[in-house]
């Protein structure tokens, strides 16, 4: 499990552009989404399922690192909401953990009026896949001929 945990983690770090400094962060979410995944090894029900004995929801499940807007009413002419990343969820809350560089000093802020933007997301990651890898001049496979010579005793008739 923690090879698992691992892996998962690299990729949601990767894939986030986040720094590692938010290793446990990632390990955390990464916990909670394995928890709410089916497994063979119990009939295919999830963890989350086996100990409550109801199925899990996966409407409010986010992308981990994609940008969220926390909203906020700190006064009349401030700004409504704080920009963030999107971090996890947060252990007995309903709501989401964003982390918020921009505020003096940066923290993290558990809230469930958040909104999420996943498609800048998504479309920085297909443009990641456009790119054309590098590849050598020559790099086309050359072929090669050789003569087989049939095995003594076979039944091949010889030309």
């Amino acid at each position: 499990m923690n090879r698992t945990l691992l892996e998962r983690v690299r990729c949601m770090l990767t894939n986030a552009k986040m720094s590692k400094t938010f290793w446990g962060e990632a390990v955390v979410t990464a916990a909670y989404l394995i928890n709410r995944s089916p497994s063979s090894a119990i009939d295919f029900k999830t963890p989350e399922e086996k100990w409550s004995g109801n199925p899990p929801k996966y409407d409010h499940l986010r992308i981990f690192g994609c940008p969220a807007f926390v909203h906020v009413k700190e006064g009349k002419l401030e700004p409504r909401a704080i920009k963030g990343v999107f971090i996890g969820y947060p252990e007995g809350v309903k709501g989401y953990k964003v982390w918020c560089k921009d505020l003096t000093p940066p923290r993290s802020i558990i809230s469930r009026d958040v909104t999420f933007d996943e498609m800048t997301m998504l479309k920085t990651s297909q443009e990641d896949e456009k790119e054309e890898p590098v590849t050598k001049k020559d790099s086309a496979p050359e072929s090669i001929e050789a003569e087989v010579e049939p095995e003594h005793g076979s039944d091949m008739p010889l030309d």
